[in-house]
């Protein structure tokens, strides 16, 4: 092999991992809608920007991560409460709701995860409605453990 061939190897080399490793940091997946319409949704993370954040107070932690927080999105987040003499008996989705820069607010909610009760909860919070253009996006837990708001915020 010739010095000229080796280093069109090596150039191709450097190429596809380039090309492998920048397929890696972006996602798709597909949801099947109502209407049985695929839709296709590029997920790129950004671990940093949506960290989890926890709060403290009335002798319960509650952590909350974005999942799902853009644009046209509908918002989702990963939800822990964790505490050893609390009894964690409340509708997480009821008391749970989203503001804005704008002073927007979504309501509309699903909890799927833990039933109430216990002393460890988790699971995932999806807002029925995509979020609107925004700078931020608050997140808002009303009446936990004599709290009366925890707010966990996020840049867009």
């Amino acid at each position: 092999m010739t010095i000229a061939n080796k280093i069109l190897v090596l150039a191709l080399a450097i190429i596809i991992v380039f090309f492998v490793v920048n397929l890696s940091q972006n996602r798709t997946s597909q949801t099947v809608t109502m209407d049985n319409s695929v839709q296709n949704t590029t997920i790129t993370p950004n671990k940093d920007k949506f960290s989890p954040q926890e709060n403290e107070g009335g002798n319960v932690t509650v952590t909350a991560q974005p999942e799902v927080l853009g644009i046209g999105q509908k918002p989702r987040f990963k939800l822990e409460f964790n505490t050893h003499s609390v009894d964690l008996s409340f509708d997480i989705a009821k008391q749970s709701f989203l503001t804005d820069d704008k002073g927007n607010r979504l309501e509309g909610s699903t909890w799927n995860g833990s039933p109430p009760g216990g002393h460890h909860r988790e699971g995932t919070l999806i807002f029925n409605d995509p979020l609107s253009e925004t700078k931020y996006a608050e997140f808002i837990i009303k009446e936990i453990a004599g709290v009366s708001e925890r707010k966990f915020k996020w840049e867009l």
